[in-house]
């Protein structure tokens, strides 16, 4: 038997996630289908997600892909409600699409840049959201978690969009109060130095690469075999019955690196 069938079972379950194609929510993606959950792979990378859905779909029906642009308010609504159909309800949706601003400080964005970050990192997790609710609402219920960044916390570090963004979707979060009633919990997750390479490219573009991997050095020993494994675990726990008490809150998985 599958330890996390025991502990955190998601079996007749159907999680919503964007952003799944690659990365964190690849592997959140793969934690939710090894509990039991039937998988909706949202990405705007369609090669990507449908390679992906193919591999987590062993079993019949146990994911499909559809390529789609959170950012798109109509595009949202109807990918919802057609996986609603599809699956027959939906019971998580997890928030994780999102991008990385080219330039650490407001005044270093060009407002192009500065919307395209806006509409990725804030408006899709609002649009997804909203959409998701009333098929939430229709199956008893239901989990959100937001995927939100750890540079927002981090004091030393000063992504403009990053704080923005966060921001917004705290806000959003505020939620969780409104919609305790439907009983559907809206939580946050902040990753943290999961992937080195990535965090290496964002640390090389302020000239801190040397610095940067001293970090990572020093946190990978502190965090063993920290992985995004470990963040997936968490998102477990925060769509599974065993935080069925658990709405409105923030959850740090860094090892002590945002401290």
């Amino acid at each position: 038997m599958n330890p996390l069938n025991a502990y955190f079972p998601l079996k007749n379950k159907v999680a919503v996630i964007t952003g799944a194609a690659g990365g964190i929510a690849l592997q959140i993606a793969c934690a939710l289908s090894a509990a039991g959950a039937r998988l909706a792979i949202l990405d705007e990378r369609e090669s990507e997600g449908r390679i992906i859905t193919r591999l987590l779909s062993s079993k019949q029906d146990k994911a499909r892909f559809w390529q789609l642009d959170v950012s798109n308010g109509n595009a949202v609504q109807r990918v919802m409600a057609v996986v609603e159909a599809h699956f027959g309800r939906i019971d998580i949706l997890i928030n994780s699409a999102g991008i990385d601003a080219d330039n650490p400080s407001a005044q270093g964005l060009s407002i192009k840049q500065w919307e395209k970050a806006m509409q990725a990192n804030v408006h899709g997790s609002i649009l997804c959201s909203k959409h998701v609710i009333p098929a939430m609402e229709r199956a008893g219920g239901g989990a959100i978690v937001n995927v939100l960044s750890l540079c927002s916390m981090d004091g030393e570090r000063q992504e403009a969009a990053d704080h923005v963004a966060t921001a917004a979707v705290r806000v959003a979060n505020m939620n969780a109060i409104r919609y305790a009633a439907h009983n559907i919990r809206i939580n946050s997750i902040y990753p943290g130095v999961v992937r080195p390479p990535a965090l290496a490219a964002a640390k090389r573009k302020q000239g801190d690469l040397t610095q940067a991997l001293t970090d990572i050095a020093e946190l990978r020993m502190l965090a063993g075999k920290g992985s995004a494994t470990d963040v997936a675990a968490g998102i477990l726990y925060l769509v599974s019955d065993a935080s069925r008490f658990v709405s409105g809150s923030e959850l740090v998985i860094d090892a002590g690196y945002g401290g």
